[in-house]
């Protein structure tokens, strides 16, 4: 999230002009926009405009409005945030206290103000400008030819990297190029995994998999380590823990995170919060009846 300006008093009000960069940027606007709060965006109204006819024609015109929020709503697959409520700035097209939806979507800035800036909500902006300073548990969600590296703390679980890398199958003449390409895999991990992980922040790190592709990758981790000198690795390794998951697609978290052995390590971390937070959410999904 980029944070363009700041002009509030801690423990009381103001606002904050803000740019979501990212997909979970959102999540974190889902999670800081609090009924109540007012939000200012650009946004598109339909309005009807005196026709020369003596009719009246629907034209849809661009400005800016600002509402008292009453409900938020996060589309996660369309990658933007709804928020409802009434108008309550004055406008040519828009009468206040009339129902308004804004829609906030990437690279788009709004500006959020709030009576009051409590120390929950403070905490939430300064992951905001800096997700991965609360960080404490770095997964690595994996399968041949998919990665995903993600970074979990207090209230967010960001996505840091995303790697596919074309195997082919391990039969026949193939069979070199099968190991050529998995190497490549192993090093493209490797690399954003030392980009994304700081051991100064984060508890332990997690590789998990289905099959033994956690412990190819392991050992291609420790290999490497050794042979560059990565200091991070060699002297963190015993933080850096295995557990198995069907897939390295990212739903399959929620297995990572039952594992006993990675729950007994974060246990008294920022990320437990989390964890324990999305097992909620997940406990909701499993009693919705459709």
């Amino acid at each position: 999230m980029k944070i363009i300006r700041k002009d509030l008093v801690p423990r009381g009000p103001g606002s904050v002009k803000m740019v979501p960069e990212e997909a979970d940027d959102l999540w974190i606007a889902y999670n800081l926009i609090a009924e109540g709060d007012s939000v200012l965006a650009s946004t598109v109204r339909k309005v009807l405009r005196e026709a020369a006819s003596g009719g009246r024609d629907a034209e849809r015109v661009k400005l800016k409005l600002e509402i008292k929020v009453e409900g938020v709503e996060y589309d996660k697959e369309g990658a933007v945030l709804r928020v409802r409520g009434k108008n309550v700035l004055e406008n040519d097209h828009v009468k206040i206290g009339a129902f308004h939806t804004l829609e906030i979507e990437l690279h788009r800035p709004f500006v959020l103000r709030k009576d009051i800036w409590d120390s929950l909500a403070l905490d939430m902006l300064h992951q905001a400008a800096d997700p991965t300073a609360s960080a404490d548990l770095a997964v690595v969600l994996m399968q041949e030819g998919l990665a995903h590296i993600m970074l979990i703390g207090r209230s967010l679980t960001l996505t840091r990297s995303r790697i596919e890398v074309s195997i082919p199958r391990k039969h026949g003449p193939a069979i070199a190029g099968y190991e050529s390409a998995l190497k490549k895999f192993f090093e493209n991990v490797l690399q954003a995994f030392l980009k994304h992980v700081d051991f100064n922040v984060v508890r332990c790190a997690v590789i998990a998999s289905p099959g033994f592709t956690k412990d190819q990758f392991h050992s291609h981790l420790l290999l490497e380590a050794e042979r560059k000198q990565l200091r991070s690795i060699i002297e963190n390794k015993s933080r850096i823990i295995l557990a198995h998951t069907t897939s390295g697609y990212k739903h399959s978290l929620k297995e990572v995170l039952d594992a006993p052995n990675v729950m007994s390590m974060i246990k008294d971390t920022k990320a437990a919060q989390e964890v324990r937070a999305l097992e909620e959410f997940f406990s909701m999904l499993s009693n919705v009846r459709f």
